[in-house]
């Protein structure tokens, strides 16, 4: 019975982070990024991190930690996969210069690109924040979709344990990411490979 009660206790926590999270997309701006890079120490990250809130929160911004997946340096003898921590940003007091700030916090912490969420979780965007980066290309834009709570993806954030995306509402080839695209490709040859 104590089994069950902290499973259902811990589902609760859960869900209402989730919930909390969802609230604040649908009422402010809101951001994730991170201060972590494959190139640098555990230690390193997590001290880069420190820093990265501890900005954020002087800005007057409300920030939760969240686990983030993505696969850095993108098409490039360097690709790797990372599941890293992330920051969720709120904007809270709705100040003009948010968009501003977010990337100019991903060029300094060498980010490949951070993802801006407008208010209501439509049309949230990648910004590409790391010169020479190609996907997506340093301080261009690149639509992921709209929020979508409790779908887990190739790509995903987490708040305790449950996950949240952006997508588009219906999937053709052409609306796919470039990494969507790529990861198609590769599946589809590793299929042929082994036939």
């Amino acid at each position: 019975m104590k089994e069950v009660m902290e499973g259902w206790k811990q589902f609760l926590n859960e869900m209402s982070g989730l919930s909390r999270v969802y609230g604040h997309i649908m009422e402010h701006d809101s951001a994730i990024l991170s201060a972590f890079r494959n190139e640098y120490t555990n230690k390193e990250n997590y001290d880069r991190s420190r820093y990265l809130k501890a900005g954020l929160l002087s800005e007057g911004y409300s920030v939760t930690k969240v686990k983030g997946t993505y696969i850095e340096n993108f098409k490039t003898d360097k690709a790797v996969e990372v599941a890293e921590q992330s920051l969720f940003v709120l904007n809270n007091r709705d100040g003009a210069q948010f968009e501003d700030k977010i990337i100019s916090l991903g060029e300094e912490f060498e980010q490949d690109s951070v993802l801006i969420i407008p208010q209501g979780g439509k049309g949230a965007y990648l910004y590409g924040t790391r010169e020479g980066n190609e996907f997506p290309p340093y301080q261009q834009t690149e639509v992921v979709g709209d929020l979508k709570m409790g779908e887990e993806d190739e790509f995903m954030t987490r708040v305790n344990k449950r996950p949240f995306t952006f997508k588009e509402e219906l999937e053709t080839y052409e609306k796919l990411s470039r990494n969507s695209k790529w990861a198609l490709k590769k599946m589809l040859e590793n299929k042929k490979n082994e036939s």
